[in-house]
């Protein structure tokens, strides 16, 4: 990932909500980060200027409930363990659902 780069970060839902200091008991959901990738080096993940996490729960059969976040400071280091899969964004648009993924489990 290059600095200045518009990148949306999925992540495991046990890290997601350890990051944003959700309980346990909050609902299953997939993860996005979507941000900057910011021109500091690090051995155990990625600097990101965060614009928001997207949180994905499924409702009902075939509809999703999208739950957007802020994190402040925007500027926060991702671990590579919480990292599924991270996809490069041209524009800032909404990021595509890339299942089926490893270590996802809905």
């Amino acid at each position: 990932m290059k600095p200045g780069q518009q990148v949306a970060i999925w992540l495991h839902d046990a890290a997601a909500k350890l990051f944003l200091g959700l309980g346990e008991k909050h609902p299953v959901g997939q993860w996005v980060a979507v941000g900057e990738v910011m021109d500091i080096p690090s051995p155990i993940g990625v600097w990101i200027n965060i614009s928001y996490v997207e949180e994905r729960r499924p409702v009902d059969e075939g509809k999703t409930k999208l739950v957007r976040y802020g994190v402040k400071p925007g500027q926060c280091l991702i671990r590579w363990d919480y990292v599924i899969t991270a996809q490069n964004l041209k524009d800032p648009p909404i990021p595509d659902d890339p299942r089926p993924v490893p270590g996802l489990y809905l």
